[in-house]
This record gives C-alpha cells, structure tokens and sequence, in this order.
C-alpha cells in the first residue's frame, strides 16, 4: 500500500479537545482527566498557543513539588482550532497547571499519513500527539485513534 492510500492524521484525530491553562489548579485538570477518561491535556496560554502537557503521570509523580500559588477551576473546549473558555476564577485552590507539566510539545502536521503518526509515536514512547496548525491546537491523535484506523482499513 502506497503512502498516498494511506489515512491522514486529519481524518482520523480528535477534533473536540479539553485542555488547561498553566494557572488551571491542579484539582481542575484532575477531575478533567478523570471524568473525560483521557490520560493527558494540552496546556494552553492566554493566546491559545499550546505551552506544554499534563498527564495523570504528572499529577501523581511524588517527586514533583506543587507550589502554594493559586490555580482557578478553568479549562478549555477547542474543537477544530475554536476555543471556549469554561469554568471560572471564582474558587482558587494551591496548585497550579504550570508547577507540574511537562513543557515540551510533541506534536504531528494534519498532514501526516497515520504510519508516520504511528512511528513517531513509537520512536518517542508517547500515546498521543499534538496536532498543530500555526500555533493553534486543531486536535489530538492517540493511539486508539490510530488502532481505530488500521482496523478500518483492515476491514475495508
């Protein structure tokens, strides 16, 4: 099968994505993660550009110190590049996005084939990458985006 038969990332990612602010407390992206059953959020600043990643990894690793700065109960709804704001700052907790995620982005174009998402994947350790357009989150494929590709193609 040739690369050009091959699916793209943009057909197959998740176009409605949850993701936090860096001053999102960490009560906030926990209870996200948990009732969404997803493993990690994008972070995202005031301008929606994506600054970093939380996982659960994250929010449990004992070795990581949160600050007593205060984190507010928002996080975001971005569905196809369009960001909305939820929550609000009316409920301050110690703790914040910013004091635990990892900074690095690891991200793939639209236009990648679903065999390069999936070796980038492989190559880096993670179960998700960032897909990015410019500087804006368009969506997220995981590996179960991926294994629901392959087995559609696999069927036919």
């Amino acid at each position: 099968m040739s690369n050009d038969s091959l699916p793209l990332v943009m057909e197959v990612m998740t176009r409605e994505v949850f993701a936090v602010a860096p001053d999102t407390s960490l009560e906030t992206a926990a209870r996200l993660l948990t009732e969404r059953r997803v493993s990690g959020a994008p972070v995202i600043d005031a301008q929606h550009r994506v600054v970093g990643v939380i996982s659960l990894s994250d929010l449990a690793d004992p070795d990581r110190v949160a600050s007593d700065e205060p984190g507010y109960p928002i996080y975001y709804r971005v569905t196809d590049g369009w960001t909305d704001e939820r929550g609000d700052h009316a409920y301050a907790r110690p703790g914040r996005v910013a004091d635990l995620m990892t900074a690095a982005v690891i991200s793939v174009g639209a236009d990648a084939t679903i065999v390069e998402a999936s070796d980038r994947m492989l190559q880096l350790g993670v179960h998700r990458l960032l897909v990015i357009h410019g500087d804006r989150l368009s969506g997220v494929v995981s590996t179960v985006d991926l294994l629901r590709a392959f087995v559609r193609m696999h069927r036919g």
